[in-house]
């Protein structure tokens, strides 16, 4: 049983009521934190709550230096020598950075002792993409997009749990995912109608790409529906072993789904309604890079696919085709 939120709340507690001396922290071991020395510790000069990661070589690790979402990363010397050293710098956001630092305490954990340190180091940086890019949770339309990418990378991990690494979406790739040459941009909508959004003048070029297809998954909501957290789970169960599975967790985080987002992971219950496949090719309605002049930067417009049939692929031809590429 790793530490909690609430369990390092605790430990910065006592460590505030002790008082400060003349050390730059007060700290204290984190028990149950697997093979790494974790302190909990207060920043005497302020009093921040702080969580520090000995570092037993510090050549072994690179620049860590950050800020972000009311929250630094540092390296710096401590009593026990030097170590990663996490900080809360807006007192707004205290109930996040515990989370974070329970966290990320908790990728130390069930590793060996020789992969722990980069363990914590991969879901840091994980941490620092959503941090960056993310605040206040995810709204409902970003919480629906994510459902539509999930569902088809459940399909695609249920014939090949190596296919994890082709969700390009959490590292924004131009595509939602790709496949030596093949990708697929995933369009998801909630109810009736079948339009949909085109953010970006990238998401329908296939420049590099032998072929295109946009994925259209239809939901519709209902109470025996699945949430996000069900998907999750799904996908999880189809990784062939644990490294996989800190991936996947790794990769929600980067694609904005906080673990302690309830609201995204069990809010919405939706289930599948259709999933339709387009080729894009010089006959799609589209707008790309090269079709405009170079001082507009971005585009967005809507696309009707109704009246696309003449486009239209059967999904499990296009699914398998995707596959395919992998062997």
């Amino acid at each position: 049983m790793t530490a909690s939120a609430m369990d390092l709340e605790v430990l910065w507690s006592r460590l505030a009521a002790s008082g400060v001396g003349q050390r730059r922290f007060v700290s204290i071991r984190v028990d149950d934190a697997g093979p790494l020395d974790v302190h909990a510790a207060i920043r005497s000069v302020d009093r921040s709550p702080c969580i520090l990661f000995d570092l037993p070589d510090p050549n072994g690790v690179g620049d860590l230096e950050f800020e972000v979402g009311g929250m630094r990363c540092a390296r710096a010397a401590t009593d026990g020598g030097q170590s990663i050293v996490l900080s809360l710098e807006d007192g707004a956001r205290r109930d996040l950075f515990a989370t974070l630092s329970a966290d990320l305490i908790a990728h130390a954990t069930d590793v060996p002792v020789e992969a722990a340190l980069g363990s914590v180091l991969v879901r840091l940086d994980a941490w620092r993409l959503f941090l960056r890019s993310v605040a206040g949770g995810m709204r409902r339309r970003e919480i629906v997009g994510l459902i539509g990418e999930l569902r088809i990378l459940r399909e695609l991990a249920e014939e090949a749990g190596g296919l994890l690494s082709t969700w390009q979406a959490p590292d924004d790739g131009i595509h939602d995912f790709e496949n030596r040459g093949h990708a697929l941009e995933v369009k998801t909508t909630l109810g009736a109608g079948s339009r949909v959004m085109i953010s970006r003048l990238d998401q329908l070029d296939d420049a590099g790409l032998e072929r295109l297809h946009l994925v259209h998954v239809r939901l519709f909501e209902t109470p025996e529906g699945e949430t996000v957290q069900d998907i999750v789970d799904a996908i999880a169960a189809h990784l062939p072993d644990d490294q996989s599975r800190r991936l996947l967790e790794n990769a929600l985080l980067r694609r904005g789904l906080s673990p302690d987002d309830r609201r995204a992971r069990t809010g919405l219950r939706t289930a599948r309604q259709q999933t339709a496949a387009y080729a894009v090719t010089e006959a799609f309605p589209r707008i790309i890079r090269s079709a405009v002049p170079p001082a507009i930067p971005e585009v967005s417009y809507a696309v009707e696919l109704a009246g696309l049939a003449e486009l239209a692929s059967a999904w499990p031809d296009v699914r398998a085709a995707f596959i395919d590429r992998a062997s």
